[in-house]
Order: C-alpha cells, then structure tokens, then sequence
C-alpha cells in the first residue's frame, strides 16, 4: 500500500515538473518575441529612417565641429 502511494506521489510530482517547464519555456519564448518586436519597432524610428540631413555628406545626422 505504501509503495503505491509513493508512486502515486512521485507521478503527481513528475507532472508538476513537467508542467511548471512548458509553461517556464512558452513564457520565454513568448518575452522573446516581444522583445525582438520592440527592438525593431526601435530600428524603424531612428537607424532605418531615410531622412538626410546634409546633402553634402549624405549622412543621416549632422556633425557640428567648433575650432578654438
């Protein structure tokens, strides 16, 4: 009778186990995804945007050089 319930017992645990981990990996995967869709939404506002500020150097930016 003990030996049962010690089997009962540790399927009871291999299942709370196994469950915990599927859960553990769809919220990685899930944390993951999202934080790809933010690091691109970044990319599209500021390095991909094609606005040229100065003709002269074709670059997306300014520089501003000050002699002393």
């Amino acid at each position: 009778m003990k030996k049962r319930e010690y089997k009962d017992s540790k399927k009871i645990n291999n299942n709370s186990i196994t469950y915990n981990f599927i859960i553990l990996i769809f919220s990685i995967i899930y944390l993951f995804t999202e934080s790809i869709i933010t690091i691109i939404s970044l990319f599209k506002k500021g390095v991909f945007k094609k606005e040229i500020l100065s003709k002269r150097t074709d670059l997306g930016f300014d520089l501003i050089i000050k002699r002393k």
